[in-house]
């Protein structure tokens, strides 16, 4: 054999060994139930992911004791095995009105740059709904007892089904359903996560909540739902240049009932390789509220005018597809994902 022709060859061969070798793929399953590493379930429903210092922290509310949740925190390395860390907020513990007049909905965690504290803001209701306020608690450690900061209506505005985006800049926002479930209100957060300074109104008088919203070059996407409680119903997008105004008329994405979920939120995992965006929604009662599970759906991008339909996005598919897959393979340090 030619000398050149083999070291060609034997480089081919090396540089696909390597590739595969080096991938770290991990296996997500849809459908199922999620159980901690001593075998118990996963009771982390309406909450976030936060990715910190190689780990992954999953916080949301404990519905095995349906009206009276307590916030529960896990971590993970992998994305699959899920370690119970702690209850970080507790009923007639950490604020004595919760488990009595008040509960949590919600939690969502972020880590604050500015305190080096941990914060969850979440909704803080009552059991008729008639409260319509938020909450906001820290904590000097990830998995310690948060302490409550502040509760009350958001620049007085009522506030019920929320969620927290933190902007590409890294200013951070909190955005919830308001005014009777007619508006969705952005609210800016003061850098220390304690209290909000502005508001902005967004799909007024469309009735939209659980907003899940991601930043993408140029372009802020959103994906929300109709408030039909824990029945679910058809997903809709819309997207702007501007974070305040301009945004698109709502279009459909998903199925007719989004899979049977409600958005979380979306996940941005940026690789050597690429960058892959994750869907993350709650699909509710299945079969009881306490065993709501967690769905994630890979992201995809089509070409609106060929219809050809991507992994990543680029500028040749820049309109966002969600399509359901009962499992996928992502590789979270390439930030890629295959079939």
């Amino acid at each position: 054999m030619d000398k050149i022709l083999f070291i060609t060859l034997f480089t081919i061969v090396f540089s696909l060994f390597s590739s595969s070798a080096s991938a770290q793929w991990t296996t997500i399953v849809n459908g199922t139930k999620w159980t901690d590493t001593d075998g118990n379930p996963v009771y982390a429903n309406g909450g976030n992911f936060l990715h910190k210092d190689g780990v992954w922290y999953l916080v949301g509310e404990d519905r095995s004791k349906p009206w009276m949740p307590d916030v529960n925190l896990y971590s993970s390395t992998d994305f699959v095995h899920w370690t119970f860390e702690k209850k970080i907020i507790r009923n007639r513990v950490s604020h004595p009105d919760l488990g009595r007049r008040r509960m949590i909905e919600r939690p969502k965690l972020l880590f604050c740059e500015e305190t080096q504290k941990y914060v969850v803001w979440c909704h803080w209701e009552a059991r008729d709904y008639s409260a319509s306020e938020a909450a906001m608690f820290e904590c000097d450690s990830v998995n310690g007892d948060y302490q409550y900061v502040w509760s009350g209506r958001p620049m007085d505005t009522k506030s019920r089904d929320c969620n927290v985006f933190v902007d590409n800049d890294g200013t951070t926002y909190f955005i919830s359903t308001t005014d009777e479930n007619t508006n969705l209100g952005l609210f800016m957060l003061m850098t220390d996560y304690r209290h909000v300074f502005t508001k902005t109104v967004l799909c007024e008088g469309m009735r939209r909540e659980a907003p899940a919203i991601v930043h993408i070059d140029d372009t802020y996407y959103m994906i929300s739902s109709a408030c039909t409680g824990w029945d679910p119903n058809q997903a809709k997008l819309t997207t702007s240049h501007n974070l305040h105004f301009g945004w698109t008329p709502l279009r459909n994405i998903g199925d007719r009932i989004a899979y049977d979920t409600q958005a979380s939120s979306i996940l941005t995992i940026n690789g050597t390789e690429g960058t892959t965006y994750l869907y993350v929604g709650d699909r509710w009662m299945d079969p009881s509220l306490a065993e709501s599970k967690i769905i994630i759906l890979p992201i995809e991008w089509r070409n609106p005018e060929t219809g050809d339909v991507a992994h990543q996005k680029d500028e040749n598919h820049p309109e966002m597809v969600l399509n359901y897959r009962d499992s996928f393979d992502i590789d979270f340090e390439r930030g890629v994902w295959r079939e």
